[in-house]
């Protein structure tokens, strides 16, 4: 396992591809989703609106607003934007953005692989939000957004993926954020029972992208088999995935920002910190960690390195070792006050992909704390993941990500 399959679907043509696909939907606010789903009414974003892109004034009730997504969604495939696909068919997928290259395996796999565990995963997910992804299958009734899923890297599999590569490409296109994108499409059987067959030697799977997708999949397919007397169409018992090998995967951290000093100055911060970190004050405007247990402070316009004084191996349980833990448990809840980190208004998070702009930027919008962390690696998230544990919220950031809009798979 896992078991791969081919799929039918409607695959975008390539004259389309660039202004059709999708952004990375959490790479851009709510506000910046909005003005671009207006100026770009053909994108396939306009099929994924949710209620917070949009203004109290002008929010939809949540009903219509999925049926909004399923007529713009009916409109883009009705269109000459995509071409069905009848013949099943397994897809490379290849996003380049700079120096990185990473390569994937996108096909279905069983509902039930997530189920059993043999698809592990590292996030707890909200009931709420896969409640609302469970109705977007319903009401809209398609996957677009494939659950990235990892692997440890094989020999074989790169082999084979590296001589399908050679061929030229079914879709080769630049997307809004100019990252590289190609699209191998595989209709061969033998090729196809290949990679069926070399993918059955992978004994775990690990979720990297996706946790809220893959959690409503599998409520929806729970409630189409109830439904149905176990009759269900057996598109509704699978999951659209992409599959990565471990060593491929770019992770990025996940900065901090507060909002105010929790009633204390500058010095009373730096001095309980002291506690648990080394202080250098540094004479630069950014700072980038170069290691686990290393952080940056900015505190009243100069940078500090906080490097924690504990010895990170002596933490047994996989989740202590992660430098998220490590900033919740020293910084933000002793020294901030900042206790839940999943939705106190006092804290905020800063993907780190924009660099030093992102930084900036928060200053600049009035948040007087940043605290700058290290990338969780994969080996951390897969070891979490091995122990049935959780890792804290906004641990991890994959960059690039799969979009949407490329592969359209119905579900009912």
């Amino acid at each position: 396992m896992p078991h791969i399959s081919a799929f039918d679907s409607w695959l975008v043509k390539q004259e389309h591809a660039s202004k059709t696909v999708a952004p990375s939907y959490d790479a851009v606010s709510a506000r910046e989703r909005q003005k671009f789903a207006i100026k770009n009414p053909d994108n396939f974003l306009n099929t994924m609106r949710l209620m917070e892109d949009f203004r109290d004034d002008e929010r939809p009730e949540r009903d219509e607003l999925l049926l909004r997504n399923r007529r713009v969604l009916d409109r883009l495939l009705d269109s000459e934007s995509f071409e069905y696909q009848c013949e099943p068919s397994l897809f490379l997928y290849q996003l380049v953005f700079g120096k990185h290259t990473q390569t994937g395996v996108v096909c279905e796999v069983p509902i039930n692989e997530y189920d059993s565990g043999n698809i592990r995963k590292h996030e707890k997910t909200l009931i709420d939000k896969e409640s609302l992804l469970a109705n977007y299958l319903r009401v809209v009734g398609v996957s677009s957004s494939p659950i990235c899923l990892t692997y440890p890297q094989s020999d074989s599999i790169d082999t084979l993926v590296s001589q399908i590569c050679e061929q030229r490409a079914t879709l080769n296109f630049q997307s809004f954020d100019s990252v590289e994108q190609r699209i191998w499409q595989i209709q061969d059987p033998n090729t196809q029972s290949e990679l069926i067959d070399l993918f059955s030697n992978i004994k775990i799977t690990y979720l990297t992208d996706g946790h809220h997708r893959a959690a409503s999949g599998s409520r929806f397919s729970k409630t189409i088999l109830n439904e149905s007397d176990g009759q269900a169409s057996p598109s509704t018992q699978k999951l659209l995935v992409a599959l990565f090998p471990n060593n491929q995967l770019r992770l990025l951290p996940f900065h901090r920002s507060v909002r105010d000093f929790n009633g204390k100055n500058a010095q009373q911060i730096l001095e309980e910190l002291a506690e648990d970190f080394k202080i250098t004050r540094l004479n630069q405007d950014r700072f980038v960690s170069c290691h686990h247990g290393e952080f940056g402070l900015f505190l009243e316009s100069e940078w500090y390195r906080l490097e924690f004084r504990h010895n990170i191996s002596n933490f047994t349980n996989p989740v202590d070792q992660l430098d998220a833990t490590i900033l919740q448990n020293y910084i933000l809840g002793p020294v901030f006050g900042i206790q839940e980190s999943r939705n106190d208004p006092r804290l905020d998070y800063v993907p780190d992909v924009g660099g030093e702009n992102v930084i900036r930027d928060k200053v600049a919008e009035g948040w007087p704390v940043i605290l700058v962390m290290h990338a969780a690696s994969i080996e951390q998230l897969m070891a979490v993941a091995d122990a049935n544990e959780l890792m804290p919220p906004k641990s991890t950031y994959f960059d690039p990500k799969p979009r949407s809009g490329i592969f359209v798979r119905r579900r009912v």
